[in-house]
């Protein structure tokens, strides 16, 4: 018996699956969503006779625009509409597309259970639920992202109180405030800013390779649209895989022209640093707008939000000023199990790209065997915790409360 935990926002779905075993720890495997690619790009391609779903949307974004659905999942419910001529969609019709692709992918899957971005609004979640239904999953559940991520984080990183999960992904730069308390994990508040959407960052990098490019060649990359699409699938590649402190190469080639670029970490952290700073405006807003929740304990971030170029390092230094020391060797609400790797700070820890989705398959296997309510759970217990198995929190599912 298959049980699925998917990872879906406005940019991409990513997944893992798994057979429920009483007996043992699970084996769970990645599923290739995309041809052999684990990630599917939540777009649309409308250039030819039928819409086409994942990369060959995105490969439209610069070239011709017009002729891509992308960013569409926040609209779920709105009147927008992208009209290529031969195509017309809503967000939720670009959705189903999506769902009946993924279903291909599922198979006979017993179960699936979805975390959804933590701006979702509850009208969203069942309306996704419908075009779950229609396009035949055997959905199990939903639950928001940022509660995935602590429940994921939560295993290696045991805190009570409150954390902060940063998120990105299409739509915003997401922060939310999610609470440890009584074995349960609970979504507060949360805050997104689209002026600082991955796309904006692919934009400032994309920017400040076309300039240096021009520096060298006197060629702007931005005037062929092959080009400058070339020059964003690559800095998206980049955003998708970059790991560590390796610098970033890029090819541009065209019939008359060939450019190599090379930049170092310092380098992209430069070209970032405006939207480093405003994030760090937000965050600071942000803190404030919770600071009555009470002191914040951790600070979650998702593999996209760490990945941007100088955003985690100004993190752990907001959240742990180098004068603090001496207040963090007293902090006793962390165990000794910290994960050296994934910390930039005791209160900074940072989660690999399946991380969500392993928490969302988790949530599936309880929800499978009547541990957990079905539905969307926007409050969920920890594993193996004494808590009442139950939501106090349920949103219209299916059909039933």
């Amino acid at each position: 018996m298959i049980l699925i935990g998917l990872d879906l926002n406005t940019s991409r779905a990513r997944a893992v699956h798994g057979e429920e075993s009483r007996s043992g720890p699970h084996l769970l495997h990645g599923l290739l969503l995309d041809g052999h690619d684990r990630d599917l790009p939540l777009a649309l391609s409308l250039e030819e006779r039928q819409p086409r779903v994942g990369r060959a949307g995105t490969g439209l974004c610069r070239r011709s625009p017009h002729l891509a659905c992308v960013d569409f999942l926040p609209y779920l419910g709105d009147d927008r509409i992208w009209d290529s001529g031969r195509h017309r969609l809503d967000a939720a019709a670009a959705l189903a597309r999506i769902c009946e692709h993924l279903q291909h992918r599922f198979g006979r899957a017993e179960g699936v259970t979805v975390a959804l971005p933590g701006y979702f609004s509850a009208v969203q979640v069942a309306l996704l639920a419908d075009v779950a239904q229609r396009a035949r999953w055997r959905l199990l559940g939903s639950v928001p992202s940022p509660v995935a991520v602590a429940l994921a984080a939560h295993e290696h990183l045991p805190w009570s109180g409150l954390a902060v999960v940063i998120d990105l992904d299409g739509y915003a730069l997401t922060m939310s405030a999610v609470a440890v308390r009584a074995d349960r994990v609970r979504l507060l508040h949360g805050y997104s800013t689209p002026q600082l959407s991955r796309g904006v960052w692919l934009g400032r990098l994309l920017d400040g390779a076309a300039l240096r490019c021009i520096r060298l060649s006197r060629r702007d990359p931005r005037e062929l649209a092959e080009t400058e699409q070339a020059l964003f699938d690559q800095w998206a590649a980049m955003l998708d895989s970059r790991a560590g402190e390796e610098p970033a190469e890029l090819v541009l080639q065209t019939p008359h022209w060939y450019q190599h670029l090379k930049f170092s970490p310092a380098e992209l952290s430069a070209l970032c640093a405006p939207l480093v700073q405003r994030m760090q405006a937000e965050m600071q807003y942000f803190l404030n707008s919770i600071a009555d929740l009470g002191s914040v304990g951790a600070v979650l971030l998702t593999a996209p939000a760490a990945r941007l170029p100088g955003l985690a390092a100004a993190v752990a230094e907001q959240i742990h000023p180098p004068d603090a020391e001496s207040m963090i060797e007293d902090d006793n609400d962390f165990g000794v199990g910290l994960i050296e790797g994934n910390m930039l700070s005791p209160r900074v820890h940072v989660l690999d790209d399946d991380a969500v989705a392993r928490a969302a398959f988790d949530l599936a296997l309880r929800q499978y065997r009547d541990d957990l309510p079905r539905g969307h759970l926007n409050c969920v217990s920890l594993p193996g915790s004494a808590a009442e198995e139950h939501s106090p929190t349920r949103l219209p599912f299916r059909g039933t409360a």
